[in-house]
């Protein structure tokens, strides 16, 4: 099971701060970008200043109204290798997928915590992860949806080969059920940069315990 932390942010001086204290330690962090419209949260996302200090690769998890117009403002952001494009953002996903595969970025989708997987069930062939979210979108702090992980066991047992994400509610708490839905990423936020310990120790205390109950 991979950590890849998710930024949420509201100032540059905030991102500068999150990305340095993990970079030296992972190869992949997540950027959660909000517009305000399709959750109610907005967060601060500048590509030209996140190329300049980002020293890893990272994924973008879109929760925008308007998926593709915010694509384009990251065609030049080099360290980007993965998309997650929530499927509530659009009417009709299929209907987007030509442009999405044209930035030649994989493709993920994010599924909110009501959406049944049965709903993407049409494009699996076209997207390389599915991202479940384990609260509802646009803020952190929230308590995990129990349900969620029944969905990502039964998507996984469909599945085995589709690389699955957790975000939200990920802590260490919460961490030995989420183990055994069988998800092969997480990416916590609040655990990782709100609390009294320093990021590295906090990932560094996740990785510990995914070792011990994983095996």
């Amino acid at each position: 099971m991979t950590v890849i932390p998710s930024i949420l942010v509201q100032t540059e001086n905030d991102f500068i701060r999150e990305i340095s204290s993990v970079q030296d330690i992972l190869n992949l962090v997540q950027i959660d970008i909000a517009d305000g419209k399709f959750v109610p949260q907005t967060t601060w996302t500048d590509p030209d200043v996140i190329q300049k200090h980002l020293k890893i690769e990272c994924e973008l998890h879109l929760m925008v109204a308007d998926p593709l117009k915010e694509l384009k403002r990251w065609q030049k952001v080099e360290q980007v290798v993965r998309i997650l494009v929530h499927y509530e953002s659009v009417p009709d996903f299929k209907a987007i997928l030509p442009t999405l595969h044209a930035y030649g970025w994989e493709i993920g989708i994010v599924l909110n915590p009501d959406t049944p997987i049965d709903a993407i069930m049409p494009f699996v062939n076209d997207i390389k992860s599915v991202m479940f979210m384990g609260v509802n979108p646009g803020k952190q702090g929230q308590k995990l949806i129990p349900e969620v992980l029944t969905k990502i066991k039964k998507f996984s047992t469909l599945y085995p080969d589709m690389f699955t994400e957790l975000d939200g509610a990920v802590n260490e708490e919460t961490l030995p059920e989420i183990i055994k839905s069988g998800v092969k990423a997480i990416c916590p936020g609040s655990a990782v940069f709100k609390n009294g310990r320093t990021a590295k120790e906090n990932i560094q205390s996740m990785e510990k315990i995914i070792l011990q109950l994983k095996g």
